[in-house]
């Protein structure tokens, strides 16, 4: 799973082919400023007849399952090439239809916006999103992604959601995210991301209880909106896991040849911690394990500085 952002858009791509017998990939959303399921919280039963989030048998349903993280909505992808939406509006409602407006979407990499007479009421957070998919011809063997576990080059399912639409408050946001590969008729396989903490291949079954599982299934996403976008941008940092215990990974880019890098990590009002590094780093995308064991628990402000560009990033430390 890829993300990230532009002055308009949260961008979103799984990178990967969902079979075309029902299976589906799926991907919940934590929204700032939306109240939806509560982290911890039984999902409530989702209505949507048609849809991958109701099947037709209600032992199945969704309603049950437990997140890392609180749910606002969600989003499926079967192989077919029907896209549909799930919206959380409390703890105890949840609806979901097709966005298509009863048409699958191209599967050659062709941008698919979704009809404005979809996308209003519950559903109106999904107004301007856009999609793009490139099926494999023949399943995973065909996707070049299979033989590098989804980097450069894999074919993938994207999303362009619209800021304004979410909600998203100018300035710098966090969503929070949890990817998953589902069956048609709800049952959750091993692929979820973030994975979890030494599940191997084990399937997670129907209504799964992620707060009862190894790690934290919830990737950080931070949204940036204000004038520190085209340094974010840049640098492209991520850190995880999110909230961290014990360890954690903070991966950068240094743009455009050999450059200083300095990684910092101060408390919220600027006191520095410890510093993880300052030295020439060559170009490419670079990833620092950081031990958190000496650190209180607490929250912490992580800054990259690559050259003159600067991103920093809360850590959680548990």
């Amino acid at each position: 799973m890829y993300g990230a952002n532009t002055g308009r858009k949260l961008c979103v791509a799984l990178a990967g082919n969902p079979e075309p017998s029902g299976n589906n990939f799926q991907i919940y959303m934590d929204l700032p400023g939306r109240t939806g399921v509560p982290d911890g919280t039984p999902l409530p039963d989702i209505t949507g007849p048609g849809t991958v989030f109701d099947p037709n048998d209600p032992a199945k349903n969704y309603g049950g399952t437990k997140l890392d993280m609180e749910v606002d909505a969600a989003f499926a992808m079967q192989g077919s090439g029907d896209v549909q939406a799930a919206v959380f509006s409390s703890a105890t409602s949840a609806t979901a239809k097709s966005l298509g407006g009863g048409a699958a979407i191209l599967t050659d990499g062709t941008v698919n916006p979704f009809p404005a007479s979809e996308t209003t009421g519950a559903y109106a957070l999904f107004a301007g999103t856009q999609v793009a998919y490139m099926a494999s011809p023949t399943n995973m063997d065909g996707n070049p992604g299979s033989q590098n576990s989804g980097g450069a080059g894999s074919l993938a399912f994207e999303m362009d959601f619209d800021n304004a639409a979410m909600g998203l408050p100018s300035g710098a946001s966090i969503v929070h995210l949890l990817a998953a590969y589902v069956s048609g008729d709800g049952y959750w396989s091993s692929d979820v991301i973030p994975e979890v903490t030494g599940n191997a291949n084990n399937n997670l079954g129907f209504r799964p209880d992620f707060s009862a599982l190894a790690g934290t299934q919830s990737a950080t996403l931070n949204v940036v909106l204000g004038t520190r976008q085209a340094d974010e941008a840049v640098v492209a940092m991520s850190v995880f896991p999110n909230p961290a215990q014990g360890l954690s990974t903070i991966s950068y880019r240094v743009l455009g040849g050999a450059q200083p890098v300095a990684v910092v990590v101060s408390d919220l009002v600027g006191r520095q911690a410890k510093t993880l590094l300052s030295q020439t780093q060559s170009a490419g995308i670079h990833d620092l394990k950081v031990q958190t064991g000496d650190l209180a628990a607490g929250t912490y402000l992580v800054k990259v500085q690559v050259g003159d560009k600067v991103a920093t990033r809360k850590l959680v430390v548990e």
